[in-house]
């Protein structure tokens, strides 16, 4: 069986895998333009700020994000942080004053921008972890990578495993692996701004998936080609990204965010029962129950709502994120 990882993970890692980290995203501007780039429409170019896909425009509500969601750690991502390299440093600077030097931060960053002044800007902000993405089909910008030799904080290259790639990955780790301290392979998934991108490419997607064909084989191919080189390396599948950590991430959410009524799921959604009324009326019928103000609607258990909604006003049973948007994935009327 091979390995999906080889040598200990950075701490960065480690923390995602735990869902402890919150995802910064600084700004949609970038150098680059990589024909498998995810972002959508809504990012791609803007100069916007998000923290866990809630839009942003301040430090304190970067803060006020990390305190809900529970996060012991940032990925501050883009478009490429260093185009906005003030603000990103802002944003490192408050989080480690706030929060404490505990707090892991690290960032993803093309090569394009990079330059000894601006790591030495990232570095006196309090980043730990610096993540570069290198151009495969270019080499004009590796030897940028030499300013990575002597850092103090984690330095990682990482791209994804893209199918017929495989020989300029390796190239790049045997180049790069006395320059950096790991190497993290990303499983492609479909942009679905770029279809037709990749359709022109050949990269198809595995059946009833979003991942790209082949692209988890070549990633295990390269650890196991790799291995005599003892460098650290990972593999990030989608599953794992989307699933795994995501959940993780969610489920710090609830227990924040759960109110005594509320029943938190093994996915980490909030099961609770809604009634669209005014609260004062409900609390003279029912003076031992627990209500909640939540804008527009009254929030109570759903067992409450199951027994009594015969006597209640328009009512229904919710399951919904914990997140600050409260975004419904079921609800059920029960009058």
């Amino acid at each position: 069986m091979i390995e999906k990882h080889h040598g200990e993970l950075t701490e960065g890692c480690k923390r995602c895998a735990k869902g402890e980290k919150l995802v910064l995203f600084v700004t949609g501007l970038c150098p680059r333009n990589c024909l498998y780039c995810p972002l959508s429409q809504e990012k791609k170019n803007k100069d916007v700020v998000f923290a866990n896909e809630q839009q942003i425009s301040s430090p304190q509500e970067l803060i006020e994000e990390v305190k809900l969601s529970g996060a012991t750690g940032a990925g501050i991502t883009g478009g490429d942080p260093i185009a906005r390299l003030h603000r990103t440093c802002e944003f490192i600077s408050k989080l480690k004053e706030q929060f404490g030097k505990d707090f892991h931060i690290h960032l993803y960053t093309s090569l394009n921008l990079l330059t000894e002044e601006k790591i030495a800007k990232l570095e006196a902000a309090g980043l730990d972890e610096l993540r570069i993405h290198p151009d495969l089909d270019s080499r004009d910008e590796w030897p940028k990578l030499d300013l990575l030799k002597d850092l103090k904080i984690e330095t990682v290259i990482e791209v994804p495993a893209i199918p017929k790639k495989e020989k300029q990955i390796l190239e790049l780790i045997n180049y790069a692996k006395d320059k950096v301290k790991a190497f993290n392979l990303n499983e492609l998934e479909l942009a679905q701004t770029k279809i037709p991108e990749f359709a022109k490419q050949g990269w198809k997607t595995d059946k009833d998936t979003v991942t790209i064909k082949d692209s988890e084989k070549t990633a295990l191919n390269i650890i196991k080609k790799a291995r005599g080189w003892h460098v650290r390396i990972h593999y990030c599948s989608a599953r794992f990204k989307d699933e795994i950590q995501f959940i993780e991430r969610i489920k710090h959410y609830a227990h924040l965010a759960a109110l005594p009524t509320d029943i938190i799921t093994e996915s980490g959604t909030l099961l609770r029962g809604a009634i669209y009324s005014s609260i004062k009326p409900l609390q003279e019928k029912f003076p031992k129950e627990t209500f909640t103000q939540d804008k527009d609607r009254i929030l109570a258990s759903a067992k409450f709502v199951k027994t009594h909604f015969k006597e209640l006003p328009k009512c229904a049973i919710i399951e919904e994120y914990p997140t600050r948007d409260k975004t419904e994935i079921y609800k059920e009327f029960l009058n």
